[in-house]
């Protein structure tokens, strides 16, 4: 990388405490019906001294796609009235402003270039007027309020903002610094510039490759504004690409859209990647396009490599939005491409292990690339997949600790990206939570929200993770989660009913978390292909296949035979359930196996080994850090101790009238474990006294049928005839 672009690339640090700084704004914005994405408001947060209401006011001032982060912020931002009345009643020498205007604009923050620039000491800049607004310090300078050089960009006069530039210019050329020297050129031209295009496009396509796409966007842009014929399609790719990685996916579509159809052939190739995954996160399905109007006609490799890359990738995106039939379709084209590039399978693998992982379908036996996606998000995936959960978060953080400099072939140019990077983060969460690491995963989730476009990877699977270590945690969504489900592309929907449900059910409110499960079952249960830990205690049953580590399979599976255990079989299944369950190795999936334990011992009539199994996963999601999954087993445990204590006192007062809250809600809510759907239905009516005939009337169905499904619930229960069931709904409901 270019030496002389590293202080363009080193922005302003965040500050210590940057996360509550943004989580604080992104509640104002929230509550001022402007929700913002949280990396989006960080970046506004250090341009604008952290100050709330600049923030805010600049958001409103910005389109809705820049909130959320679709679009890049405007290179200059715009004068709030918060910020004019700090700095429009000041009066400035012209000198003065000049001097902090060339600070402003210059593309580097060394003292050495300002000091030459204005001809003044490095003493008298940092002890004069001008060292009330900078901070000078080991060769540097930095604004000591940023919203300053805001300010300035926005209200100098146009002449001396170009006669700023050209300043630096000569400042660079002097020391040799020919791509500085060209970028100030470039930006202090009154007319196109087209010689020095050549220069910016070769540094664009570098700060773009070594991690600093939205400098190595700036730059192609500008470029774009000097460049003639091919140039200027080059600029195209070279701005579009770096959006695409940054995570801005309208700007990558917009500025990619202008080369197609009119674009080079080679331009259009090197397009179609990025095109895809810019309109797969916008519209949420991959682009439908003939692969034979885009196949290459010729033997020429690099071309063949191309499409390669642009197969593997859209069949990877398919793969993670359900599309199959179109991922073996650009399987079937992926083949043939990394045949004819010559890569050996280094494109192919890993793609083929990908989507074979994200749809269940077959095991693979396909070996795995190198570098950050291939080898970190799917090496930790399969790793994971294959029941070692340590191992891939081993992969995932050698990946991201950037120890080894790995080129990825699938994502070549975009290793260092913010959007592969993203993936890393979220692939991190996910295996942190299927470990049972929940304060963890939750720790770096909140963090990686700051920086990066997290809603992008696995189609939405960040914003699905966010909001539910969160209700894990806090019991409720926070509010970056909430910024960020608010602020994902159109193309990528994050189903609320089981967020609302697992919220409602931490909460105590059973009833309503069934109903929003129900809800959810009708819709057709849409849910991402990586198991994220849901609801499956309580409610319908499930209706997916599953893409999770054994672990979790077997704790659901655990609980499913909680579920569907008559009572007849109950106490000869039960050792067994809780002896399995000790091999868990994480907490928290031990710990609902041991909750779903104790509730269906309690509603069997077991209350010390409920009470002992309740106080297990009390301790286990502790453990894990799930303190809202806590809080609802320990009010259980408490009305199991008020209801003991209760029902001692009333054997010394046998007059004592049986009470309680409502046996259908409470019933409703204890039995769901144990119970389908329909099931469930039937046994409400059945405790309302209704006959058989009139319950088939309301259900639609037989009354054979409802004789059957009786017959299962009193097996299930443990109870003979009618009689029996409402008598236990009246002890579940003094329960629960």
């Amino acid at each position: 990388m270019s030496t002389a672009w590293l202080d363009v690339v080193s922005a302003r640090p965040p500050a210590p405490d940057a996360q509550a700084i943004v989580t604080e704004i992104a509640s104002a914005l929230l509550e001022q019906g402007c929700p913002t994405a949280p990396h989006v408001v960080a970046k506004l947060a250090r341009r604008l001294d952290n100050d709330l209401r600049s923030v805010c006011e600049s958001v409103g001032l910005l389109s809705v796609e820049q909130r959320c982060g679709h679009r890049a912020l405007p290179r200059m931002l715009p004068v709030t009235p918060s910020i004019a009345e700090v700095f429009e009643p000041l009066v400035w020498q012209r000198d003065e402003k000049y001097l902090l205007l060339l600070a402003a604009v210059a593309t580097v923050a060394r003292l050495d270039v300002l000091v030459e620039a204005t001809g003044a000491s490095a003493e008298s800049i940092a002890s004069g007027t001008s060292g009330l607004y900078l901070k000078v310090r080991h060769g540097r300078f930095d604004f000591i309020d940023p919203r300053l050089a805001v300010w300035l960009l926005r209200t100098a006069d146009p002449v001396d903002t170009v006669r700023a530039h050209r300043r630096l210019q000569q400042v660079h050329a002097a020391r040799g610094e020919r791509l500085l020297a060209d970028w100030h050129r470039a930006r202090g031209a009154w007319l196109r510039t087209p010689e020095v295009v050549s220069a910016l496009l070769a540094e664009a396509r570098n700060l773009s490759e070594h991690g600093h796409p939205e400098w190595g966007y700036q730059v192609a842009a500008e470029a774009a504004d000097h460049a003639v014929t091919d140039d200027q399609a080059e600029a195209h790719l070279i701005a579009g690409a770096a959006m695409v990685g940054a995570g801005c996916i309208r700007d990558g579509a917009d500025w990619l859209g202008r080369l197609f159809p009119h674009g080079s052939r080679a331009h259009r190739d090197d397009a179609l990647s990025s095109v895809f995954i810019a309109e797969a996160c916008l519209h949420g399905t991959v682009p439908v396009i003939d692969p034979a109007e885009h196949r290459p006609r010729t033997a020429d490799v690099e071309q063949w490599h191309a499409w390669a890359r642009t197969a593997g990738l859209a069949a990877s995106l398919c793969a993670e939005r359900g599309e199959r039939s179109a991922m073996r379709l650009w399987l079937s084209e992926l083949r043939e491409a990394d045949n004819r590039s010559g890569v050996a399978g280094a494109i192919r693998d890993p793609v083929v292990a990908l989507c074979w992982m994200l749809t269940g379908e077959a095991e693979s036996s396909e070996s795995i690339g190198a570098g950050p996606f291939c080898g970190g998000v799917i090496g930790a995936l399969r790793a994971a997949l294959d029941g070692d959960v340590a191992e891939g978060l081993r992969i995932v953080s050698r990946a991201r600790a950037g120890l080894v400099s790995e080129v990825d072939l699938l994502v070549a140019g975009f290793e260092n990206s913010p959007l592969v990077e993203a993936y890393l983060l979220v692939t991190e969460g996910l295996l942190l939570f299927w470990r049972g690491d929940v304060e963890a995963a939750r720790t770096l989730l909140l963090s990686a929200m700051i920086d990066l476009p997290i809603g992008l990877p696995f189609a939405g699977l960040g914003s699905t993770l966010a909001h539910r270590l969160d209700i894990a945690v806090l019991g409720t969504p926070g509010v970056l989660a909430r910024s960020l489900a608010e602020t994902l592309p159109s193309g990528i929907r994050v189903d609320r009913f089981v967020d609302t449900a697992i919220t409602a059910y931490v909460r105590g409110g059973k009833e309503k978390a069934m109903r929003m499960l129900t809800l959810w079952i009708d819709r057709g249960a849409p849910e991402h292909p990586l198991t994220v830990p849901g609801l499956d205690g309580i409610g319908p049953l499930d209706h997916n296949a599953h893409v999770e580590p054994p672990e979790q399979a077997c704790a659901r599976a655990l609980r499913r035979r909680i579920r569907l255990l008559p009572k007849v079989s109950w106490q000869k299944e039960h050792a067994d359930i809780a002896m399995t369950s000790r091999s868990l190795v994480s907490p928290f999936e031990r710990a609902r196996v041991e909750a779903m334990l104790g509730s269906a011992d309690i509603v069997r009539g077991e209350v010390d080994s409920g009470r002992r199994h309740l106080q297990s996963a009390q301790s286990l999601f502790e453990d894990s850090g799930a303190l809202a999954w806590r809080d609802e087993v320990s009010a259980r445990v408490r009305r199991l101790a008020e209801q003991t204590a209760f029902d001692a006192s009333a054997l010394a007062l046998p007059s004592a009238p049986i009470s309680g809250g409502d046996p259908l809600s409470a019933s409703r809510s204890a039995w769901a474990p144990l119970l389908t759907e329909r099931e469930l239905e039937v046994a409400m009516r059945v405790i309302e006294g209704l006959p058989n005939r009139e319950i088939a009337q309301r259900l639609e169905v037989s009354v054979r049928t409802v004789e059957v499904h009786a017959g299962r619930i009193f097996a299930k229960l443990g109870v003979r005839n009618r009689v029996q069931l409402t008598v236990l709904a009246h002890r579940t409901a003094r329960h629960f």
